[in-house]
Order: C-alpha cells, then sequence, then structure tokens
C-alpha cells in the first residue's frame, strides 16, 4: 500500500513537473520567436529541396552540387512564372483597385435595396468615410509610413538571407546535423530516433507534395470558372484562391469573398453561381486530389489544424500560420511514436475504437494513385 501510494505521488510529482517545464518552454520559445521562426523555416525549407538533392545524390553528384542545381532550377522557374503572369496580373491589379470604389458602391446599393424591400436591419460602414479615412491616413503619416515599411522589409530581407544561407548547407552537409542530434541520446535508442526522424521527414515531403499540386488544381479550376461565368478579373482571382489554398478552412473561405462581391456588384445571380462554383471546386479537391496525393500522409483532425493555426499564428504571426501543418503533421508523427505506441504496450485496451473502413471511393483513388503515383512514392 505504501508503495502504491510513493508510485502515485511520483507520479503527480512528474506530471506537475513536466506541466512547469512545458509552460517554461512555451515562455522562452514566445521570448526568442523570431530566431525559432527562423530555425523552424529553415529545417521546411531544407526537408523540401532535399528529395531532388537526395535524387541527384543518388546519380552521383554531390550534395554541395545538387543544392547550387535545384535552388538554381527553382529560381529559373519561378522567374519564367513571374515573367508570364505579372504583366495581366499588375494590369488585372491596378484596374481591380481603380474600380474597386465602384463596386463597393454598387454592392452598397444592392444592400440598401434589400434593407428597405425586406425591412433587414444591416448596418453598413459609410464607403466615403472610409475612403477619406485612408486618404489622410496615408497623407499624413507618408513618412512615418516609409520608415515602418522600410524597416520591416529590411528585417524580412536579413531573415531571408539568413534562412537561405542556412538552407543551404543544412541540405549540402545534413550528417553532421543529424548524427550530431542522434548522439545527444542513448545508444540504444539512436536506431529508433533515426526512425522517427526519417518517418517525419517523408511526411512533411509528402504533405508539401500534396498541398503544391492542391494549390494548383485550386487555382486552375476556380480561374476557369470565373472566367466561364464573367466574372472579371478571374486570373487574379484564380491565383489568389490557388496561394489562399496554403491556408486551412480561412484561406479558402477569405477567396470567395471579392469574386462574391464582383458578381453582386453585376449581377446577383452570379453569385450564386460563385458560390456553387466555389463548393464544387472544394469537392474535387477535397474528395479527390486530397486522397490521391496526400493518402499516405498523416491525417489532422480539424480541431488540431484551427488550434495550431492559432497557436503559431499568435507566436509568428503569418509566417507561423503558413507553416503550421507541417509542424503540426511532425509533431503528431513524433507523439505517436513515442508516447501513444509506448502507452499501447502497457496493456490492451478492453473497448478499442472501431478501425474506420476506408471508403470506395478512396479505395478507387487509391488504385488510380497506384497506377499514376509513382512520383509520390519514395526512391
Amino acid at each position: 500500500m505504501t508503495a502504491d501510494l510513493e508510485t502515485q505521488r511520483r507520479s503527480v510529482y512528474a506530471g506537475v513537473g513536466l506541466a512547469f517545464a512545458l509552460l517554461l518552454a512555451v515562455y522562452f520559445v514566445y521570448q526568442i520567436r523570431a530566431v525559432v521562426l527562423v530555425l523552424l523555416l529553415t529545417l521546411l525549407f531544407s526537408i523540401i529541396i532535399s528529395r531532388p538533392v537526395d535524387y541527384l545524390a543518388r546519380k552521383g553528384l554531390s550534395r554541395v552540387w545538387g543544392t547550387l542545381i535545384v535552388l538554381g532550377i527553382l529560381a529559373f522557374a519561378l522567374t519564367l512564372v513571374v515573367l508570364a503572369l505579372a504583366p495581366i496580373v499588375q494590369d488585372q491589379a491596378l484596374q481591380l483597385a481603380e474600380d474597386a470604389p465602384v463596386f463597393l458602391s454598387q454592392v452598397q446599393g444592392l444592400v440598401e435595396n434589400l434593407r428597405g424591400r425586406f425591412g433587414l436591419e444591416i448596418a453598413l460602414p459609410d464607403l466615403q468615410q472610409l475612403l477619406d479615412s485612408a486618404r489622410s491616413f496615408l497623407s499624413g503619416g507618408a513618412f512615418s509610413t516609409f520608415v515602418s515599411v522600410g524597416a520591416s522589409v529590411a528585417n524580412v530581407l536579413s531573415f531571408g538571407f539568413v534562412v537561405l544561407v542556412s538552407t543551404i548547407f543544412a541540405v549540402a552537409q545534413p550528417e553532421p546535423l543529424v548524427n550530431g542530434f542522434v548522439a545527444l541520446y542513448p545508444a540504444g535508442w539512436r536506431e529508433r530516433v533515426r526512425e522517427i526522424l526519417n518517418e517525419m521527414y517523408w511526411n512533411v515531403q509528402r504533405w508539401f507534395l500534396g498541398q503544391l499540386v492542391s494549390m494548383a488544381v485550386i487555382g486552375m479550376l476556380f480561374t476557369v470558372a470565373l472566367f466561364v461565368i464573367g466574372i472579371p478579373f478571374a486570373l487574379l482571382l484564380g491565383i489568389l484562391s490557388g496561394l489562399l489554398a496554403f491556408i486551412p478552412f480561412v484561406g479558402p473561405a477569405i477567396s470567395v469573398v471579392p469574386p462574391i462581391l464582383l458578381a453582386l456588384a453585376d449581377d446577383p445571380v452570379k453569385a450564386l453561381w460563385v458560390i456553387l462554383a466555389y463548393a464544387g471546386v472544394q469537392f474535387i479537391e477535397g474528395n479527390i486530389i486530397q486522397p490521391l496525393v496526400m493518402s499516405r500522409a498523416v491525417s489532422l483532425h480539424p480541431v488540431i489544424i484551427v488550434f495550431g493555426l492559432l497557436i503559431m499564428g499568435t507566436l509568428f504571426g503569418f509566417v507561423g500560420v503558413l507553416i503550421a501543418i507541417p509542424l503540426v503533421a511532425a509533431l503528431q508523427v513524433l507523439v505517436h511514436e513515442l508516447w501513444v505506441k509506448r502507452m499501447d504496450e502497457k496493456g490492451t485496451d478492453p473497448n478499442p475504437p472501431p478501425k474506420e473502413e476506408p471508403p470506395k471511393t478512396k479505395e478507387r483513388i487509391g488504385r488510380l494513385r497506384r497506377v499514376v503515383g509513382a512520383p509520390f512514392r519514395r526512391s
């Protein structure tokens, strides 16, 4: 009896100590969040770039040259895309900025008409007052705004340079970093640590590849849909929807607002078509594209995604939101391998949860993926 009480007391002390250590770690991370953000970005970019570098290394090319070649190809491809799309996107963006007051006035008039017809109590801000406030802010605080923006740009460029240099060295010479990290653990654990690191590496790789394909598909489908419906600035809005698809839940919801406003300014019936097109694109992305390219990635519950976005956004701002999902996916692998499996070994669950049977749609997609999904397999 005394031994059981002593064991329980030690467990309580261990739990309290673990909670205190976790709070202390969070406080420490918050104090040096800029450094932690640079570290996380370096790890993420290193994992993403390592896949093609590994392929070139297996072909006999040194990792240093492989890293430079991959970065050069990425820079060249990005430059081509920007040169091809920049003129059209710039023209549409400038035209949208010029026509925005007219569109907003039309939407405001439509809402006023609906409010008068149905007796709805909808409080709308005064458009002219908002425009006047924006002009006065830009004119009155021009110098302070310029200084603030200049300082922010310089800060971002300095952090970007650090991330770039660190990524190059990490991808070109990963062995010393990995071996040094593994050496921190007892010799008997090191093989297991390497397996967990490898699983986290492949999980982030699969996530990035799937996310890239998903963003491209959403951007193209939404652009075509808006063009067919007759919404102006279809290419600009389609590119915006593809980029915002990087942020789960929040991004797609934001991307549909501008086309709906433009549709309301032209013809309210078009707004309904925009909503239907948005629902169709999301259905295709969620039921075909995601299972096809992410069937082997760790699935995340929506609640985990939401709180991951909230925590990372609070700690690191917008950039934290962008890297929240791969970080949460890696942490889920870590928790499952280090904690859940150990808990499963301590006994037998008398009422285990039922195993989910994959839907037939996903089974068909899985067969399709095995046929066309050679690039998705580990090499």
